[in-house]
């Protein structure tokens, strides 16, 4: 609203339930990103993927003590057997629904990822990783053990398109 009552435009803000207990996970992690939240564990659509499909995970955060004042983006990423990157998804939480910078204390957000392949991708086994990084200068956020990402314990399997 301008000085002279003229209104510019209506706003509406709408706040997301608050969730504080964690859905059914296939598989818990439990790894701390401090300052930022933890990564309470993953449900991985298949662990069995062929070239042409598009894997999907769905990670599950629960949110620290204080919010960042940094909007992370969280990372998936497959890597080969020797460490390639072959498939990835990068986004702000819950297709940027969600923002590291909105979370409240102790609760739990949902965050989908679907990976898409490179041209390096390849069939063979795979590692699932997660990380969270800082847009603005590349800069990864590192967790509780000091490392920058975290290896998800489900191997997965890629495999020739159509087979």
């Amino acid at each position: 609203r301008l000085p002279d009552g003229t209104v510019l435009g209506t706003i509406r803000v709408e706040a997301s339930p608050l969730a504080l207990e964690p859905p059914e996970l296939e598989i818990r992690v439990d790894a701390n990103a401090p300052g930022v939240g933890a990564l309470v564990g993953y449900t991985l659509v298949d662990d069995l993927i062929s070239l042409d499909e598009t894997p999907e995970v769905t990670l599950v955060w629960r949110a620290g003590e204080t919010p960042p004042t940094t909007s992370y983006t969280v990372f998936v990423q497959l890597l080969d057997a020797e460490g390639n990157l072959i498939a990835q998804s990068d986004a702000v939480p819950a297709g940027g629904a969600r923002p590291t910078t909105g979370w409240r204390v102790g609760e739990t957000i949902l965050d989908g990822h679907t990976l898409s392949f490179n041209d390096a991708a390849h069939p063979g086994e795979a590692t699932l990783i997660v990380g969270l990084y800082d847009p603005a200068t590349g800069a990864r956020v590192p967790w509780a053990d000091g490392t920058t990402f975290v290896k998800l314990p489900t191997p997965v399997q890629v495999e020739s398109n159509g087979a």
